[in-house]
């Protein structure tokens, strides 16, 4: 399979000085579906004043310590990746408990990375919407207009030709079905309005990525993973690394990838960072820069900095040896 979503929750914000994952340095690879946020513009009396990323297989954690000197309301932003909807390995569809419908789906967006969010340790209700796209362009009304389900639960047959002949043509003229097959993705969004007190207020992020799984490596042969190669230049690989793998050339090789959607300017700073990516077993191995990252634990790794602004994406490549 291209993808595999580790539901046991790209990622984590980046830094400046940091490689960014992109299509082009991952030799053509790209990264995979990959979260944005949390978006936010602090006023000017308002700062980060610690944030931490804590990012596994299965799960990422964005901690953000504000500080306010006076009582603000700060509006958040986190978009989830677009995923396809049918005929996919990674395609995502309605859960069958009847929270979120085919038909609602807009309205009532569908959590599919479990995503959570916690407020000085109190859980927040997140509200937003869905849509589906097509190539780029929003076709949610079009599909809703004509009685479309955005979903379907995957367990069940999907509903396309069961439509009217009339809507049926429709979709196939403008290519949203293809083969009897939906061609266009959902993708959710989620919006809330965070009051800060005067002092300190911690913002817990949790979501499960979708690790993109590379496939047609073939270990005899490794390019990217080469000195100079893409690979290597956006994950900060290491000759001791770069051996180790080719020693035992059997492991499976999984990227995390999220997208940061940071205030821009001087807001954006974190005055205090910390970065900790667990690989999940000693006999596992990760990369990713920057690689002044110390290892703090059989599988877990860190790095700190001050004064940081997160405004890049962040990835990470994992090497999961064959017993896992």
């Amino acid at each position: 399979m291209p993808h595999a979503r580790w539901i046991a929750v790209g990622g984590a914000i980046a830094l400046a000085a940091v490689a960014a994952p992109a299509g082009a340095e991952d030799g053509g690879r790209g990264v995979g579906y990959a979260a944005e946020g949390p978006a936010f513009d602090l006023p000017a009396d308002m700062r980060v004043e610690r944030q931490e990323t804590h990012v596994a297989l299965d799960s990422i954690r964005l901690v953000y310590v504000f500080h306010a000197s006076t009582r603000r309301t700060v509006h958040f932003r986190f978009v989830l990746p677009a995923m396809p909807v049918d005929a996919s390995p990674d395609a995502i569809g309605l859960d069958g408990t009847g929270e979120v419908t085919g038909l609602a789906a807009d309205r009532r967006p569908l959590n599919y990375l479990d995503l959570s969010v916690r407020v000085n340790g109190a859980p927040l209700a997140l509200s937003g919407r869905g849509r589906a796209l097509h190539r780029g362009r929003d076709v949610t009304r079009q599909l809703l207009d004509a009685a479309v389900p955005l979903l379907y639960h995957l367990d069940e047959e999907a509903p396309w030709r069961r439509l009217p002949a009339r809507t049926q043509a429709m979709l196939d003229a403008d290519g949203l079905l293809v083969l009897d097959t939906a061609d266009w993705s959902y993708q959710a969004d989620f919006e809330w309005d965070q009051r800060f007190e005067p002092g300190d207020t911690r913002v817990e992020i949790r979501y499960v990525p979708v690790a993109d799984y590379w496939s047609d490596i073939n270990s005899a042969e490794f390019p990217e993973i080469a000195p100079g190669g893409p690979a290597t230049r956006t994950y900060c690989i290491d000759d001791a690394l770069r051996r180790a793998y080719f020693r035992h050339p059997a492991y499976e090789l999984y990227t995390i990838t999220h997208g940061a959607a940071a205030p821009a300017g001087r807001h954006g700073r974190a005055a205090h960072y910390r970065l900790v990516v667990d690989k999940g077993a000693a006999a596992n191995m990760v990369a990713f820069c920057p690689a002044a990252a110390r290892k703090t634990a059989p599988t877990t790794f860190e790095w700190s900095a001050a004064d940081v602004t997160s405004d890049r994406p962040f990835g990470a490549l994992f090497f999961i040896a064959p017993d896992r």
